[in-house]
Formats: structure tokens, sequence, C-alpha cells
């Protein structure tokens, strides 16, 4: 029984993992702007810039110092 509980257990836990969310996401500057991504930003530490990418399929930065929040946003 113990098993059985934590093969089904292991096997949901794979099954999220390998589910990696590349939803959309909105970025709120402190100025009040707002910009849609798809998938989450990266935060490149070396230049202190968020790279994303648009729904135009393009390649976009913004300093991390304007960033006021990033959100997820629901499908």
């Amino acid at each position: 029984m113990l098993f059985s509980r934590l093969l089904c257990f292991l096997t949901l836990l794979c099954l999220l993992s390998s589910c990696q969310s590349t939803g959309s996401y909105k970025i709120t500057l402190k100025d009040g702007r707002q910009y849609l991504c798809k998938g989450c930003p990266d935060f490149v530490g070396k230049t202190g810039y968020y790279r994303y990418r648009t729904f135009q399929d393009r390649d976009a930065m913004l300093r991390a110092d304007e960033v006021l929040m990033i959100e997820e946003q629901g499908s």
C-alpha cells in the first residue's frame, strides 16, 4: 500500500516537473508601462538587464532597476 502511494506520488511529481510553463508574462515598469512577453524573462546579472521574447518573436531587454514586477498571466 505504501509502495503504491509512493510510486503514484513520484509519477505525479515527474509529470508536473516535465510540464514547464512557457506561458506569457507581464512586466510592469516603475513608470507604469507594461510589456507582455513569451516565457519567463531571464535576468542577466552581468549586464543588469532582463531579456525576454516578444510576441512578434523578437528579443528585447529592459533595465532591471526600471522593473517594478513580473507576473505570470493566467491561461
